[in-house]
């Protein structure tokens, strides 16, 4: 009986623990365009020359062949949730 209620209770206090659910693609997406759009505009050199951003692959095209490169910051749980921030990775040119 007691192990049974003590059962119960921590069974009862899992469903009470807020669950955070994947951003939705469109949410997700825009979230990520502002991380790009943000770096963008804190470069010159890249807003000056921006040529185009490709959202598939988190890569911001810019002067002559030039790109900088994004990718998912390390996740810090291991519970599902939504992903990771878009963080700088690297820039095959010199940005500033």
């Amino acid at each position: 009986m007691k192990t049974e209620r003590l059962f119960f209770l921590c069974a009862l206090s899992t469903m009470c623990v807020p669950l955070h659910a994947a951003l939705p693609p469109q949410y997700q997406n825009a979230k990520d365009l502002d991380v790009m759009v943000a770096f963008i505009k804190q470069h010159e050199r890249v807003a000056m020359s921006l040529r185009s951003i490709d959202m598939r692959a988190y890569v911001v095209h810019f002067g002559d062949d030039c790109t900088v490169q994004f990718e998912r910051a390390p996740s810090k749980s291991t519970m599902p949730g939504a992903a990771p921030d878009l963080i700088f990775e690297s820039a095959s040119c010199p940005v500033q």
